[in-house]
Order: structure tokens, then C-alpha cells, then sequence
């Protein structure tokens, strides 16, 4: 039976079936969506994998204040990001909200930059987590060794149906999946606490004498972008329960229990190591640090448990990515940029169905490249995660600029100073600041090699002018989708 829909804030009515219908469907809470946005960070991945890295290449000891500095600019931004989301209801996130205030070709040009990040993602965390099961089934199991594509395939397939069905359903997956992460990580603070470290529990990583150690610029650079996710609040307004509560509850919460988790993990492994030792132990033994000191304040089988869940983890941000991926594709479609099929929407799952099989396709092409070239998983992993970062926080400073534009020329501030300028200005300087940290020691994600990361580099950046010359010729050729640009 055809109805007649209109597409979210676009002002546009469009004759439809039920099927492609451009507004999604959900039920999520202010759990669901926390648990949905929060697997995204992979806190078990934070603290097992990267932890250890920002002691030895950031500011050594001092690395649990970073967290709390990363936490305090990422809130600024969420501040302002919230306020827009108040003022400006349409669930295209950044793609909406730098079209709003920096106009169409920014927007689009920001929207495929984003796109970028959240496919790199996808595509990049599927041969680690490929590498992380076969090692757990050749050396902790004892079963057969295989090629990491092999069980890549089953991830990417298993991630695919879960994208196709209701959200709903990939927020309960990875509601069990997190609370098991948290649950380890948190075991693992109680035991190291109740047991004193290594010399007895110290101050010293809180104290100013050690906020600036080592490079507390690199220690930055990690610290925010281990606050990721929070854009999916938005992205998801469709598919959430009052949105104007569950929203800001589930992006402040992510990013105050996050700043919490990090800062006194940190805290604890410092002293686990030993203050005076922990750097030493870190730059020597890399992420295989924090291994050690789960094998020694809480045994093999936490250490098992925490193998076993580091997998489960990469397979929660997949499935986060995966599903932000096609939710982008499906704006994009939605204001008819891109094949307006793609925006269809499941007649029984309400999901971005099309948008979804488009992703995984993408996934699995990149992936079966990379395998054909024989490119090594983790080289393969660390450049397209190298791509995402470095998308994410500029299009993060870009919409620090657009907001408080769009704000005061619409005259939306008003009685939120703070959310309207003072907020997104420390954003700025933050993400600014990142941005060139970013560029300048992007070879660190290539092995130093120069040329690969420039080419890199160009990608991030051709793809942003690509979606500013798209939107361009829209402009000139078709001007009616040109207008429907960032979900208008």
C-alpha cells in the first residue's frame, strides 16, 4: 500500500512505500544506546592495547591526567554538539551540522570524509580481529591454525546479519559483550588495588610535577580520540526513545565513565608496573605490559577471560562501525546524493537494510584486496585505523566551527553561552591541536614509510574535496537534491 512520507527535516514530502520510507525505527533506552555507542571505544582494547602504548610514546607516567584533560575537551565538544541536536533535529550528526553552518558543499564534503572514517574502521578492525581469533584457537585452544582471513569471512558475515536486522538487536549483542569487558576490567582494578602495585599504591601519576612527562601532545592525541562514538547519539535519533533525554544522558554518560575507567586503569597499571619502572616496562615490552600485569595480580584464567573478550571487543566495534557506516550511506541516500534506493528502509526491522548490504560488500572487496596483495593484516589494520583517526578529528574541528556559526546566525545561543561559544572554542584549540599532531606523526601508522603516509594522508583529504565538487555539480545539475543536502 503507498503512503506518503517526508523525509527528517527536510521539508521535502516524498511519495513512498513503507519499504523506503526514509525514517528509520528503534526502541533504544539510554542503556541500549550507551551500550551501542560505548562498544565502539572497545574498552577492553583501550585498556589492553593502547594503555600501554600512551605510557611509553606520551607522557609516561602522567598518562591517567591526559585521560582526564581528553575528557574534559571532548565534554566541551558534546556540550555544544548537544545543544545543536536541541536546536537542530535531523539525524545526520556532523554531515547535518557543518551543512547547517559552513553550508552544502562543506557538509557534503564533511559527510563522505565521515563515511571514510566509519568504512576504515569496519574494514581495518576485521584482520585484527581475524589475527585475535586464530590466535586464541592455535594457542590458547589448541585447535587449528588458519589463515586470519578465514575467520575474518565468519566475523564479516556474522556482522552483516546482525547490520541487516534492527539495531535493537545489535544493542543487546553488545550490551552482553561490553558489561563482560567492563566486568574484567574492573576485576582486574579491584585486585591491583587490594594488593597495593608493585611498591605500594602512589600518587605521583596525578601529581603536576609529571602532567607534562615525555610528549604530553602524543599522550593527548590518544587520550581524545579514545572518546569516539558519542556522533552515534545523534546518528541514531530515529531509533531511540525520547531523543531529547536519552541523547544527552547516553553521550554524557559514555564520556564521564570512560574519562573514570581510562584514568584510574591507567593510574593502577602505572602502579602495577611500579612507578619508577613503568615506562622503562612499557617502551620495552609494548602492549605484552599490561599482559604481565594481568598474569600477576589476577592469574591465568583473568588473563584467559580477557583473551578471549579482547576478540569478542573488535567484534563489537565492527558491528558499531558497520551500523554508523550504512546509517551515513543512508542519509546520503536519503537527500538522494547518492541512489536513493539505498535509503530504503526493512518493512520488518526498520533498519537501513540496503545501505547495510552496500557496507558489508565494500568491507569484504577491500579485504579480499588486501589478501590477493598479500599486505600483512596488522600493516593493513594500523593504516586504515591511522585513515579513521585522523578523519574523525577533522571533521570534529570542523564542526566545532559550524555550530556556534550556525547558532549565531539562526540567534539559537541565547542563554547558552557556554554551549554556544565558550564550549566549542576549547573544542577548537583541542581537536586544532590534534589535527597537526596527527598529520605531522601520521608515519607511525605506516612504519615510517614517508610516501605511504602522504598518499594516506591525500585520501582523507581528496575524499573531503570530493564531496565538495560533488556537491558543486549537484548544484549546478540538480538543484533540488543539491538543497536536500545534510538531511534538509
Amino acid at each position: 500500500m503507498n503512503t506518503t512520507t517526508t523525509a527528517s527535516g527536510s521539508g521535502n514530502t516524498i511519495s513512498s512505500t513503507a519499504e523506503d520510507s526514509t525514517t528509520l525505527k528503534g526502541s533504544l533506552g539510554t542503556f541500549g544506546l550507551f551500550f551501542s555507542i560505548m562498544s565502539f571505544n572497545a574498552p577492553l582494547v583501550v585498556v589492553m592495547g593502547v594503555i600501554p602504548i600512551m605510557v611509553a610514546t606520551g607522557n609516561g607516567i602522567g598518562t591517567p591526567f591526559v585521560f582526564v584533560v581528553g575528557g574534559a575537551i571532548v565534554a566541551c565538544f558534546a556540550t555544544t554538539f548537544l545543544r545543536m541536536s536541541a536546536v537542530l533535529q535531523r539525524p545526520g550528526a556532523f554531515y547535518a551540522y557543518v551543512s547547517a553552518g559552513l553550508g552544502r558543499k562543506m557538509g557534503l564534503g564533511a559527510g563522505f570524509t565521515m563515511l571514510l572514517a566509519y568504512f576504515t574502521c569496519a574494514t581495518g578492525y576485521l584482520p585484527f580481529a581475524g589475527s585475535s581469533v586464530g590466535s586464541l584457537v592455535s594457542g590458547t585452544f589448541n585447535g587449528p591454525s588458519l589463515p586470519w582471513y578465514v575467520w575474518a569471512f565468519l566475523i564479516w558475515a556474522l556482522v552483516g546479519i546482525l547490520g541487516y536486522l534492527r539495531i535493537d538487536v545489535s544493542a543487546k549483542v553488545m550490551a552482553v559483550i561490553l558489561s563482560l569487558e567492563i566486568a574484567v576490567v574492573v576485576v582486574y582494578d579491584i585486585v591491583v588495588f587490594a594488593r597495593g602495585g608493585a611498591d605500594g599504591l602512589s600518587a605521583a601519576p596525578f601529581s603536576p610535577a609529571h602532567w607534562f612527562d615525555g610528549s604530553f601532545a602524543n599522550g593527548l592525541l590518544f587520550a581524545c580520540a579514545m572518546f569516539g562514538g558519542y556522533e552515534m547519539t545523534v546518528l541514531f535519533r530515529d531509533e531511540v526513545k525520547r531523543p531529547e533525554r536519552t541523547i544527552p544522558r547516553a553521550a554524557f554518560g559514555l564520556i564521564a565513565f570512560a574519562m573514570v575507567l581510562y584514568a584510574g586503569t591507567t593510574w593502577l597499571f602505572v602502579n602495577a608496573l611500579g612507578v619508577d619502572d613503568a615506562v622503562a616496562i612499557s617502551t620495552a615490552e609494548g602492549t605484552a605490559a599490561f599482559d604481565a600485569t594481568i598474569l600477576a595480580f589476577g592469574g591465568r584464567l583473568l588473563l584467559d577471560v580477557a583473551t578471549v573478550l579482547l576478540v569478542t571487543s573488535s567484534l563489537a566495534v565492527i558491528i558499531c562501525a558497520h551500523n554508523v557506516a550504512a546509517r551515513y550511506l543512508f542519509n546520503l541516500g536519503a537527500d538522494g546524493v547518492v541512489s536513493r534506493s539505498i535509503a530504503a528502509v526493512h518493512p520488518r526491522f526498520g533498519s537501513p537494510y540496503r545501505a547495510s548490504i552496500v557496507v558489508s560488500a565494500a568491507v569484504l572487496i577491500a579485504n579480499l584486496i588486501a589478501v590477493i596483495a598479500g599486505v600483512d593484516a596488522m600493516v593493513f589494520y594500523g593504516a586504515l585505523l591511522g585513515i579513521a583517526a585522523l578523519t574523525g578529528i577533522s571533521v570534529q574541528f570542523l564542526t566545532s566551527i559550524a555550530i556556534p556559526v550556525y547558532l549565531t546566525r539562526h540567534d539559537k545561543w541565547r542563554g547558552h553561552v557556554f554551549a554556544s561559544f565558550v564550549a566549542p572554542f576549547v573544542a577548537l584549540i583541542g581537536f586544532g591541536w590534534s589535527v597537526v599532531i596527527s598529520i605531522n606523526d601520521f608515519s607511525i601508522h605506516t612504519g615510517g614509510v614517508t610516501w605511504l603516509s602522504g598518499l594516506l594522508i591525500a585520501i582523507v583529504y581528496g575524499t573531503f574535496i570530493s564531496g565538495f565538487l560533488v556537491a558543486m555539480r549537484l548544484e549546478r545539475t540538480k538543484p533540488n537534491i543539491y538543497q536536500r543536502i545534510g538531511r534538509q
